[in-house]
């Protein structure tokens, strides 16, 4: 095999024949380059393909990295002439995610107990009842609020508490999955946990997370099985090995025998899944317990010097992980040992070796709460233009629109020189409000995740309610949606059926058999509410916002439901802002209602559209040829894991984003700043990071992350 294009480290991880190897692979060192020509390094040695096992987290990458190990095994073999063309060899080399290995074991060996996977509907239906029984004997002991499940509270209690058990099934830890579920659920959790298990075995299903756990058992108590599935699979190699949880690790450790072939490739500053069980202390616990050699794939091929400096100033601030000394392919010379003259990724030095002219590193030109070192002034809500030379850029704005205005315009010019570009979120809710812009600027975007409409939200639902319903348009739904938001003590049979009569409302009151005292209350909320909506018709759309938020009481209601933490109210006050510099685009409720099906609609076509990202922008796999689709592709950060874009923008860049709401403890952000690390590691040619510095009345703080820049 020619491993010429290979530079030294790469080299020694192909060639690592028998016994346990930990690889640690920063950003764009070609660990899929390494993967693959090791694959075939151990078939030139004899290995039986059918021997070898490559396992990845995702299914899309399993296909692809099989894919591309099958056309260099058949150009390999067709070069050495013994094919032909027509007739290249297949290998059997086992390749898939963890569940679907996990699966293939369980149902060769007669273990399963199900092979019908339950569905995410199905799921819902089953903790639902669950859940009303025991939110039933709160509401008898006072401390749930029938206003809570009506505002669809139960709704998203049932994703985390579903969430929460699947974490405990990765990593058997109760109280840990317990601190992940809404606290008036934590002390039933467990006994949850026992229902839902019980009911998912009557329904005859098997849920996803269970394969794990079932693999795990069957290999640890069933020595013929453990022994036969070993003498299959003698070589395994595992992709993302930071991101494996404890049940999956200890079903490695059981699926390996002597001299334990296993090659576990990682980045332990790339570890973001921990919401999800997993844990990248197993790579220190594999490295420990198996006495593994280790070895670092240092050279970035993918990002220009100062992006890959300025990112590992910032990931070093950790303190709990491998340490590591990476640097740019750009700064490797002739005589640096590590590097060879030639690259794994043929035809891509000369893009990555270009470096931009006024470019900043980390610690030698950015002052403290200034961008760039440039000396730029606030000046309407953003501040000057410098000249935009330096590969990394911090941008500083006093408001979301003009960050928003910046980056639009960015993107304009990069789309037209035919650049690929992204721009990475920290949640999907902040990715809607920047997709709904670029629709109204009829700036061509793509989005791979799914992901709800921000019009969806129940926020945007309720002000729309109160406009639709003042304008003489609002339904009964609508009605009932906002008539006690805040209460105003009316109730839903005062309503009726049929079309909304404010009339009919004041006139059951004056003749329903209820409580005086209710009744009074009632006669005095009407008039007022009547009054409020009849002014809401006379105002344009924001103003017409504006008033309901504060002369109808909606935003204190929102306060009250926000609760004590101040995240949460955070979130929505950006989402008002947001919303109302929506409305401020459009004539009226109509014009905007069509705006926001006409989004809807488009969003749906996307999921349509949008399959995997473009295989050269997946990581490692670039030709050298420009990508461009002439969209801009948006992303929550871990959408964008695996994948590189020429130019990334970075927006939010505040405290309670990055990182993300209130940090119980010193992991939860240190797993944060990791998240922050692989958004800026995802750029190859410019990065920017831009954060609000807020207004008097709502001052904000740039994230704690960009510290490290400013000095």
């Amino acid at each position: 095999m020619d491993l010429r294009n290979a530079n030294e480290p790469q080299k020694a991880a192909i060639m690592h024949l028998r016994g346990p190897c930990l690889v640690l692979a920063g950003p764009g060192s070609g660990k899929t380059y390494t993967i693959t020509n090791r694959i075939l390094y151990l078939l030139e040695q004899g290995i039986p393909p059918e021997s070898i096992l490559v396992i990845t987290f995702m299914k899309e990458a399993a296909l692809s990295m099989q894919n591309r190990f099958q056309e260099m095994a058949a150009a390999g073999t067709a070069s050495s002439g013994r094919f032909s063309a027509e007739h290249k060899p297949t290998y059997p080399v086992n390749f898939g995610t963890f569940h679907s290995v996990f699966y293939h074991i369980l149902k060769a060996s007669n273990a399963l107990k199900s092979t019908k996977l339950l569905s995410n509907s199905e799921k819902k239906n089953l903790i639902f009842p669950i859940l009303k029984t025991y939110g039933k004997q709160q509401n008898q002991a006072g401390t749930a609020q029938e206003s809570q499940e009506e505002a669809g509270s139960l709704s998203d209690d049932a994703a985390q508490i579903l969430s929460a058990i699947g974490y405990y099934k990765n990593t058997m830890q109760m109280t840990a999955a317990c601190e992940k579920v809404p606290v008036r659920w934590q002390a039933h959790f467990e006994a949850i946990c026992r229902e839902y298990a019980l009911a998912v075995k009557k329904l005859g299903r098997l849920d996803f997370d269970d394969m794990l756990y079932e693999c795990r058992t069957l290999l640890q108590e069933n020595g013929s099985v453990r022994n036969y599935w070993q003498n299959r699979f003698r070589f395994i190699l595992i992709d993302e090995f930071q991101d494996i949880n404890p049940v999956q690790y200890e079903a490695v450790k059981l699926l390996a025998a002597q001299p334990y072939n296993i090659f576990a490739v990682g980045d332990d500053d790339q570890a973001i899944y921990g919401f999800r069980g997993s844990q990248p202390e197993c790579l220190k616990r594999f490295e420990a317990e198996f006495h593994a050699r280790q070895l670092l794939l240092d050279v970035n091929y993918r990002s220009r010097a100062e992006i890959v400096r300025a990112s590992l100033a910032v990931i070093e601030e950790n303190k709990d992980r491998f340490v590591k000394q990476l640097r740019a392919a750009s700064e490797c010379t002739s005589d640096s040992p590590a590097c060879t003259s030639g690259s794994p990724f043929a035809g891509r030095e000369k893009s990555r070796a270009e470096t931009g002219t006024g470019a900043v590193p980390p610690g030698a030109g950015y002052r403290s709460g200034m961008p760039g070192g440039t000396g730029r002034t606030e000046k309407g809500g953003a501040l000057e233009e410098s000249d935009g030379t330096g590969p990394v850029s911090v941008y500083a704005f006093s408001e979301k629109e003009a960050q928003y205005s910046h980056m639009q315009q960015a993107i304009s010019r990069c789309l037209q020189q035919g650049e690929s570009c992204a721009v990475l979120f920290r949640t999907n809710s902040y990715m809607q409000g920047f997709a709904a812009r670029l629709k109204s600027a009829d700036i061509p975007y793509e989005m791979k995740e799914k992901a709800a409409s921000i019009y969806e939200h129940f926020i945007v639902q309720d002000i729309m309610a109160y406009l639709q319903i003042a304008g003489g348009e609002g339904n009964r739904e609508q009605m009932l949606r906002i008539m006690n938001k805040p209460s105003r003590y009316i109730s839903r049979e005062a309503v009726g059926e049929g079309s909304v009569d404010l009339d009919k409302i004041e006139e059951y009151y004056r003749r329903a058999q209820i409580p005086e005292m209710q009744r009074d209350r009632v006669r005095k909320e009407l008039p007022r509410f009547r009054k409020q909506l009849t002014s809401v018709k006379s105002f344009t759309l924001r103003p017409g916002i504006n008033y309901i938020l504060k002369a109808m009481g909606y935003e204190q209601y929102l306060k009250e439901q926000a609760g004590t933490g101040t995240e949460k109210w955070q979130e929505w006050q950006e989402l008002l802002d947001w919303l109302k510099e929506d409305a401020s685009k459009y004539s009226g409720v109509k014009e905007w209602k069509a705006f926001q099906e006409a989004y809807a609609k488009s969003l749906e076509q996307n999921k349509a559209q949008a399959g995997p990202c473009p295989q050269k922008q997946r990581e490692g796999e670039n030709t050298g040829r420009r990508e461009s689709g002439g969209k801009v592709h948006l992303l929550t950060v871990h959408g964008a894991k695996g994948l590189e874009f020429d130019n990334v923008w970075i927006p939010d860049c505040n405290e309670k984003i990055f990182p993300h709401g209130t940090m119980p403890d010193e992991s939860t952000v240190e797993e944060e700043r990791r998240i922050f690390y692989v958004a800026m590691t995802r750029a190859k040619k410019n990065l920017e990071l831009l954060y609000l510095t807020g207004t008097k009345e709502r001052p904000r703080q740039p994230s704690r992350f960009l510290n490290p820049l400013f000095r």
